[in-house]
This record gives C-alpha cells, structure tokens and sequence, in this order.
C-alpha cells in the first residue's frame, strides 16, 4: 500500500494546489488537537477517580 502511494506520489506532475494543501494542513492540526483532548479527558477521568471501580470496603462480614 506504501510502496504504490509512494509510487503515485512520485508520478503526479502538478503537485499539490494551495487547496489541497490546505486541506492536508487542517486535517493534521484537527487531528492533533482531537487526539490532545482525548489524552487530556482520560487524564482528567483518571486522575478524578471517575475510572476507579466501586467496590464495598475489604474486611466485611461477607468475606469467603
């Protein structure tokens, strides 16, 4: 798949438009800032406690 999208690369003449770069920009800055925020939520969640599981207290009478 690399090899062949290397090979189209290689063989386009015109080269990319101010378009298509533009596109190629903002879709690398929008995936940045997605991938930041869903780091930066799980960290939040985490360091909150909300990804603790709620378990009784350990010692009690129902112990096996």
């Amino acid at each position: 798949m690399l090899w062949v999208l290397s090979l189209f690369w290689q063989n386009m003449r015109d080269g990319i438009s101010g378009h298509g770069w533009a596109a190629y920009i903002i879709g690398g800055v929008l995936t940045l800032a997605l991938s930041i925020g869903l780091f930066m939520l799980t960290f939040h969640s985490a360091r909150h406690g909300y990804d603790d599981i709620d378990r009784p207290e350990d010692g009690g009478e129902h112990d096996i």
